[in-house]
Order: C-alpha cells, then sequence, then structure tokens
C-alpha cells in the first residue's frame, strides 16, 4: 500500500462502480438493423423515449361539406357519388356497378358462391359477418338502434340511418312523374320502374320478372320451398322477414301504424300504407287497357287479368279459377262450409266480412234506432 507523500493531503479509497458495460459497436448496428426489420421495411427503429404531441391534426375533425346536403365528411369523394349516382367500379361477370369498392367485394361473392358465415339457427349464410349479425337479430328479436324522436327501433344500421333521414327531411331524391321524394337514390329507382314497367330481374325457373332484386330472392324461396322464418307459436313458416314479423302482431295484437287523419290502427305496414292512399285518393298506377287507375301495382296486376283472360287461381275441388287468391279463398268456404266471421250482437255467422258488416248496418243498427 502507498504511503501519502509529505505535504500533500491524504486520500481516502472508496468503492466507485465500474462504469457500464458498453457493447461493441458492431452488436449495437446488429441489433438496431433488426429491430428495423421487425416493424418494417424503411421504418426507422423504435426510441425508447417516446414524446408524444398533444395536438389532434384534425384527426377527429371533418373538414369536407357537401355542397348540395351541407353534410361534413371526413372524405367527400364517396358521398359525392350519392348525388352525381357516379357508379365507378364494375362487376366484370354481370356489368353491375357501384359507388364504392367494398360494395362490389361484397357483390362478388354472389358469383363465387363464397358465403362463410353461417347462421346456427336457420340454414342462411352469408358473404360478411355483418350481414350475419344483423340477419340474427331476426331470430332474437333484437333491435339495438333507437330512434329517440319516435320510439321505433331497428335491426338493421342502414335501416335506422334511413329512417333517421325521414325526420329530418332530407329527401333529396324526386320522381319526376309523381312527386314522391326518397332518402336514397336507389329507392328512387326501384320506384320509377313502378311508372315504367321495367322488370330486369327474371326468374331461371319460371320466367316470372321482378323490378327489384329483393323481390326476386323472395320469389326463389317459393320453388326452394325455403322457409326460414318459422313462428314458434303456431309453427306456420315465411319467406319473408317482413311477412313473419307482421304475423307475430296476430298473435300479440300489437297494431303500431297509426292512420292520423281516422286513428284506425293497423299491423301490417302494407295494409297502412294501402289505407292511407285511400285518403289521399292517390292512385299512380293506371291500366294501358282501360282509363282504370289503382292505388298499388299488386292491385294494377290483378286488374289486368280480366283483358288478359288470365286465371291463376285454380280450384282444386270443382272447375272455377280466380284472377285473384282472395277470390279463390273466399271460394274455398263453399266447399269447406266454414263462416268465420260471427256477429257479437246475435251470433250469426258468416263467410265472408263484408257480409257481416251489411249485416250489422242493415239489423243492429236499425235496432239500436228504433230503442232510441
Amino acid at each position: 500500500m502507498a504511503s501519502s507523500q509529505p505535504g500533500s493531503p491524504s486520500t481516502v479509497e472508496q468503492d466507485v462502480p465500474p462504469p457500464p458495460e458498453t457493447e461493441p459497436t458492431e452488436e449495437k448496428e446488429d441489433k438496431n438493423q433488426q429491430l428495423t426489420t421487425r416493424r418494417g421495411k424503411g421504418r426507422p427503429a423504435k426510441s425508447q423515449h417516446t414524446f408524444k404531441c398533444s395536438a389532434s391534426h384534425g384527426k377527429d375533425k371533418q373538414p369536407y361539406t357537401c355542397g348540395q346536403c351541407n353534410k361534413a365528411f371526413s372524405k367527400l369523394r364517396n358521398h359525392s357519388r350519392s348525388h352525381t349516382g357516379e357508379k365507378p367500379f364494375v362487376c366484370t361477370e354481370c356489368g353491375k356497378a357501384f359507388m364504392q369498392a367494398i360494395c362490389l367485394r361484397i357483390h362478388m361473392t354472389q358469383h363465387s358462391g363464397e358465403r362463410p358465415h353461417s347462421c346456427p339457427h336457420c340454414s342462411k349464410s352469408y358473404p360478411t359477418l355483418s350481414k350475419l349479425k344483423v340477419h340474427q337479430r331476426s331470430h332474437t328479436g333484437e333491435k339495438p338502434y333507437f330512434c329517440t324522436e319516435c320510439g321505433k327501433s331497428f335491426a338493421d344500421p342502414s335501416v335506422y340511418r334511413k329512417h333517421r333521414r325521414n325526420h329530418q327531411g332530407h329527401r333529396p331524391y324526386s320522381c319526376g312523374q309523381c312527386g314522391k321524394t326518397y332518402t336514397e337514390l336507389k329507392d328512387l329507382k326501384n320506384h320509377e320502374r313502378s311508372h315504367t314497367g321495367e322488370k330486369p330481374y327474371l326468374c331461371s325457373d319460371c320466367g316470372k320478372a321482378f323490378s327489384r332484386s329483393s323481390s326476386l330472392a323472395c320469389h326463389l324461396r317459393i320453388h326452394s320451398q325455403s322457409k326460414p322464418y318459422q313462428c314458434e307459436q303456431c309453427g306456420k313458416g315465411f319467406t319473408q322477414l317482413s311477412s313473419y314479423q307482421s304475423h307475430l302482431r296476430t298473435h300479440s295484437g300489437e297494431k303500431p301504424f297509426l292512420c292520423p287523419q281516422c286513428g284506425k290502427m293497423f299491423s301490417d305496414p302494407s295494409s297502412f300504407r294501402r289505407h292511407q292512399r285511400a285518403h289521399q285518393g292517390f292512385k299512380p298506377y293506371p291500366c294501358d287497357k282501360c282509363t282504370k287507375r289503382f292505388r298499388q301495382p299488386a292491385d294494377l296486376a290483378v286488374h289486368q287479368r280480366v283483358h288478359s283472360g288470365q286465371r291463376p287461381y285454380k280450384c282444386q275441388n270443382c272447375d272455377k279459377a280466380f284472377v285473384a287468391s282472395w277470390d279463390l279463398r273466399r271460394h274455398m268456404l263453399v266447399h269447406t262450409g266454414l263462416r268465420p266471421f260471427s256477429c257479437t250482437e246475435c251470433g250469426k255467422s258468416f263467410a265472408e266480412r263484408s257480409s257481416l258488416n251489411k249485416h250489422r248496418r242493415r239489423i243492429h243498427s236499425t235496432k239500436d234506432h228504433t230503442n232510441i
């Protein structure tokens, strides 16, 4: 141990920690190169010291405003096509065009037959998981999209958004023939076919044509005898969800569609719309053979059979045939002897509701008037 020299201050030995071992420069470079490779080509290695910028840089902003409807979007190009009708994405198989690339990709699964998402409750399958989730709500009855203005709820978010536009009064697409307005361009195109008579969707099994692709899809279930919507109370099956939902109301007695003019209530939306046209006197469907006009295309189709002589509804018990299905049902009561409409006043029963109403007016209204 060395002794301190005279005249120099004394020193005390201390345990000083050694400097940290440093990796060789080549090893550092190799590690940085490996980290760069893992993070992706051309991206720098992640620093241990990260500094976060508090500015949002417009991430939550919607800087682009549509000049036609004043709506704001983060990307305006897709929305502007809803006004112009531009559809740049064309299917090479059938020629159908779409406004967005994602819609074309979903459509292509119809040609490839790829439907990887199957419903565990029925035999239906779908090309996307989102469509399957919407379908499953038809089994569970779940309707998570609630309208705060009218209380109506929806299972499908796209139907909910369309419904919201009705409250907002935003219906920019107008029919040039009858003035009816729509929230979406595709709904206007479907409606215009009711005036032109165009039916581009053809059934390959029987040749029947339809103005809407959804109508053709429902019709095809008749040939396949597929009825995916089954009533748990009575076992009756339906090809369409709307028919199934209307049928459920016959058990519950629910009538959610209220006429604002007379207060009459309906369980079926189509019956409600038909009733409203009766108040308005609106008959947009003319017959090209005579001067008659009709409130809905189904009534026009039945009437046209009078001119053509077509009677597609035949009785299995006799040789009679009818132009309309309800005429056949009424005729079948002759064979069965059923009289389902009973008078609550006297118990007399009738085969037709109209006969019951006539009976009430003639007999019981007269009695009431006499007693008064």
